[in-house]
């Protein structure tokens, strides 16, 4: 079966939108990683540090979300479903960490879509 993504999106900008960063949230996503760096987790630590603050984990940015966007609408703009999407690749530049209490402007693009050939099992299926 062959589905036709739509490749005009590729390029896109959505709105913007903001980001507070909370405290209690850089710790929850280091312990859920299980990164004990007491930079992350320590307020004292923290407070003493070069920041002055706690800093997050640098992939903690994976947690920011348009809690107004219509995810279903993409996927529909998009030309398919959540199951057959992969999220193949990310990347971070970080200039300096991310803090609690900080607000940060962020915008999606869409820089690139693609299809990867996965590998056909015996029984015809295509996959891992």
């Amino acid at each position: 079966m062959t589905i036709q993504i739509n490749t005009s999106l590729i390029g896109k900008e959505y709105p913007p939108y903001a980001v507070t960063v909370e405290r209690g949230k850089i710790k929850e996503f280091a312990r859920a990683l299980g990164d004990a760096n007491p930079l992350y987790l320590d307020d004292r630590v923290g407070a003493a540090s070069e920041w002055g603050d706690l800093i997050a984990p640098p992939t903690f940015s994976v947690t920011f979300r348009d809690e107004a966007a219509d995810t279903a609408a993409f996927l529909r703009e998009l030309g398919t479903d959540i199951s057959r999407i992969l999220h193949g690749e990310q990347e971070f530049e970080i200039f300096r960490p991310l803090q609690p209490g900080q607000t940060y402007l962020c915008r999606s693009k869409v820089i690139d879509i693609y299809e990867k050939s996965g590998r056909e099992r015996s029984d015809g299926v295509r996959g891992p």
